[in-house]
């Protein structure tokens, strides 16, 4: 598998190529420099890889049991990032495939996990992990349609909702941060009230493309095109 990286500074100008043996599941930036790239693969690897070495600095291992690191969300705040994982459990689809969940948090300083968040028992695969701007709370979206809040001050979750009726792809904080958008596999998308939970505050279906991105949500669709 390969990863490339780019100069935004010089358009068309890669910065640099990255081999991995093995399939690549997630990427991140390091926040505060923009140096450090976080890779995670199929293996329970994640690389970090910094960009004017051109080299990975460091290699970290998930445990055995949760090989497959679906998504990695640094801090915006923190020198921390937290790692989400899956066990790859058997099923005849790609959704129940995946297995359950795993939550690590890990040091960027020492290179090391920190803390393992509390899922319960047996929780279904995590496929989106989103910080808000002081990175005190941590979003993650769920195989199950649902969607977990945690505390980070304390390591806890705290409050949850179900979503969807299907998997979600993917979520992110909205601009002024009172709500979150969430994107599903059957190509619903959704803003949430963070004030009141469970209310819907607006919803389209996709059936063209659909982009997050930080502080803004642009959806395409077959009629027309729209940017939050």
């Amino acid at each position: 598998m390969v990863c490339k990286s780019y100069d935004t500074s010089t358009p068309v100008s890669r910065n640099a190529t990255i081999y991995c043996s093995t399939e690549i599941l997630s990427l991140d930036w390091e926040c505060k420099s923009d140096r450090l790239l976080l890779i995670g693969t199929s293996d329970g690897c994640i690389k970090a890889w910094n960009v004017d070495a051109k080299r990975v600095v460091c290699d970290l291992n998930t445990t055995e049991a949760f090989p497959s690191v679906l998504d990695i969300k640094c801090s915006p705040v923190e020198p921390i990032f937290v790692s989400a994982a899956a066990s790859g459990g058997a099923g005849s689809n790609y959704i129940d495939n995946l297995g359950f969940a795993s939550l690590t948090v890990w040091n960027m300083k020492t290179w090391k996990a920190m803390t393992v968040l509390p899922l319960g028992e047996d929780p279904p695969a995590i496929t989106s992990l989103c910080f808000n701007h002081n990175g005190k709370i941590l979003a993650a979206s769920v195989v199950d349609g649902m969607i977990h809040m945690f505390d980070m001050s304390a390591g806890l979750q705290i409050t949850g909702w179900p979503a969807h009726d299907s998997s979600i792809s993917s979520i992110l904080f909205g601009p002024d941060e009172t709500s979150i958008f969430s994107l599903g596999s059957d190509g619903k998308i959704f803003e949430w009230s963070l004030q009141n939970q469970g209310q819907i505050l607006w919803s389209r279906d996709s059936s063209s493309l659909i982009l997050l991105t930080n502080g803004s949500c642009y959806i395409r669709t077959r009629d027309s095109s729209y940017l939050y």
